[in-house]
């Protein structure tokens, strides 16, 4: 498994089954989901921010990026967060709602893979 995939799959599994328990959890509570909405945009949020520049800065040598890769992950990104505020433009999430983001998911693993 190349280590794209991994990225995308495994650790994206282990970084994330916090938050999907919190969601499922909170997603019954009054205001649960502007709570999980907030939690995940900030969560990803801090992993832009701070924790990329504190890798940058204690490595010890110089970074080397794959614009593809970046402008890949990125892109998919904000596709994902058009999504949910499109969903929150409309004012709801319907059952196909959550599948075109699960799709969305499965086509940037495929996309990763190939």
């Amino acid at each position: 498994m190349s280590e794209a995939l991994a990225g995308v799959t495994l650790l994206a599994l282990g970084n994330g089954a916090g938050d999907v328990v919190t969601a499922i959890v909170a997603a019954n509570a009054p205001g649960g989901v502007s709570y999980n909405i907030g939690a995940l945009f900030g969560a990803g949020l801090f992993v832009v921010a701070p924790v990329i520049c504190l890798t940058i800065q204690q490595s010890p040598k110089e970074i080397i990026v794959n614009r593809n890769v970046v402008v890949r992950d990125v892109g998919f990104y904000l596709m994902g967060s058009c999504l949910v505020f499109g969903y929150g433009i409309w004012g709801k999430i319907t059952w196909w709602g959550a599948v075109s983001m699960l799709v969305l998911y499965g086509v940037l693993v495929v996309v990763v893979y190939i």
